[in-house]
């Protein structure tokens, strides 16, 4: 049920600026994680779960404009210690302000605000991962990247996310200092 009440609160709030979009697209790629607590003991080594990141994205035109994505995205992080590892798949809901300099063959742009992700799923090796963690997470979103308007709106672009919230994983000493971080790079195509 909650999965449900989850699609329908995606498919609300990208319908808004869609209504109003002068771009629409299809965006996917590869998301390279981080591990940034060094914390770990007991935790054994820490190593990024890289994975895949596709997904939906609105925008409005111009130079300064703004556009809202839906992007189904792998995250987590894997443990040489049996049971500490958690693979975690995201619907990842960024906002974001985005700036470009205009022009019929390159278009370079920024972009840069705030994303909420909805957890899908916890795996941690082959089993749930813990319950009394959130399960709704908080994460700024920059951006830069290249749109060729010839090439069918062709893009790509280099995407940073930056946890806002602590994710208290249970498998660090300092569960404090525990933040997402994913670096993705992504291609776009418009229609």
């Amino acid at each position: 049920m909650k999965r449900s009440l989850y699609v329908i609160a995606i498919a609300s709030l990208c319908a808004l600026p869609a209504a109003n979009a002068q771009g629409l697209g299809i965006l996917g790629g590869w998301g390279y994680g981080s591990v940034p607590n060094t914390n770990s003991s007991g935790a054994g080594t820490l190593h990024s779960n890289d994975g895949f990141a596709i997904g939906l994205s609105a925008q409005t035109g111009g130079g300064v404009g703004f556009g809202i994505d839906g992007l189904y995205a792998q995250r987590g992080f894997k443990s040489s210690v049996i049971g500490n590892s958690r693979q975690l798949s995201y619907i990842d809901l960024p906002i974001y302000l985005r700036l470009a300099i205009p022009n019929p063959t390159i278009v370079p742009f920024v972009l840069a605000g705030p994303q909420i992700s909805f957890e899908l799923n916890c795996d941690a090796n082959g089993q749930n991962c813990p319950s009394g963690r959130d399960k709704v997470t908080y994460d700024g979103v920059f951006a830069a990247g290249l749109k060729f308007p010839q090439l069918a709106h062709l893009s790509v672009q280099a995407r940073y996310l930056y946890g806002l919230q602590n994710l208290n994983y249970n498998t660090v000493n300092n569960q404090s200092n525990y933040h997402d971080r994913s670096f993705m790079l992504l291609l776009g195509i418009g229609f």
